[in-house]
């Protein structure tokens, strides 16, 4: 008789995994567009001497559940870096590429091209400290509660406002001013952080759309929450990158380039968390 394969323990949750259960074809994308204004050539920097986009390619190549792993590009230099990092590559349409372009229209230039999936990984090259283990959990999830998409996001204890623009007059959000809760009796607000999106070929071939349908929600750590819009914020999520990033075999730790200490790396993830989360929550502030 055949015996099962043993199951596998995922890293950081401890949960066991079936590996009996046929697993369905899961394709990865990774958009990374060449006209970057913030941070030229952002998607190929180095960031403690590994490219921006290798950081998401092995963290999803040593989760083990992706079939094929995808660059999205119109450029040469990021397309020869993402086949050096493990990748490969599809060169996306000239319209797709703009900085008016939406992700979904990239994300249909890809799947007109690649329609053998069952499910679509997107996963954001700005989200470097992305481990193996959350495409695993979240996979997970997405499968147990036979969801047609999901979301990523963090948990933040952020106390909301909105100002009319006539009046000026301020009104708290997200709760009663006169009932403020202390931190540890609040749960928060969960705020998408944009680091990767499951969804299903069903899905997408309804709606062209990558959230909707059931959807469901995979809850990262909150220095998860990065923004790479400059290069002061490229410093800090360097210190956080060498703290709480994912490093395999074949891409060792290297320090960051700053001199800094354990006590200035702390700061930063700090300060860059915060600022993260402001803008993330910014655009809550106009829910009425």
């Amino acid at each position: 008789m055949t015996k099962s394969p043993p199951p596998v323990l995922t890293p950081r949750a401890g949960k066991v995994v079936n590996t009996s259960e046929p697993m369905p074809k899961i394709v990865a994308v990774i958009p990374a567009r060449g006209g970057s204004v913030s941070i030229p050539k952002k998607n190929i920097k180095l960031l403690l001497g590994r490219p921006l986009i290798d950081w998401v390619i092995k963290a999803a190549r040593d989760s083990k559940i992706f079939a094929e792993i995808w660059v999205s590009t119109d450029d040469d230099l990021i397309a020869a870096s993402a086949i050096k990092c493990g990748a490969l590559v599809h060169r996306r349409a000239a319209h797709t590429a703009t900085s008016t372009a939406s992700t979904e229209s990239a994300l249909k230039d890809f799947a007109d091209a690649h329609p053998d999936y069952e499910y679509m990984c997107l996963i954001q090259a700005t989200s470097p400290l992305i481990r193996p283990e959350d495409f695993v959990e979240a996979m997970r999830i997405m499968r147990d509660q036979k969801a047609d998409s999901l979301v990523t996001a963090v948990r933040a204890h952020r106390f909301l406002w909105s100002v009319d623009p006539t009046t000026k007059v301020a009104k708290a959000k997200n709760y009663e001013p006169l009932k403020r809760p202390r931190r540890q009796d609040w749960e928060g607000e969960l705020v998408e952080n944009g680091a990767f999106y499951y969804y299903t070929k069903a899905h997408w071939d309804a709606t062209g759309c990558r959230l909707g349908g059931k959807l469901v929600l995979y809850e990262m750590a909150e220095h998860t929450f990065v923004e790479l819009d400059s290069l002061v914020d490229w410093q800090m999520v360097s210190h956080m990158a060498y703290d709480f990033g994912y490093f395999p075999e074949d891409a060792p730790r290297q320090a960051p380039d700053m001199g800094g200490t354990a006590q200035s790396s702390t700061f930063a993830v700090g300060l860059a968390t915060g600022f993260a989360l402001a803008a993330g929550l910014a655009f809550l502030m106009g829910r009425k």
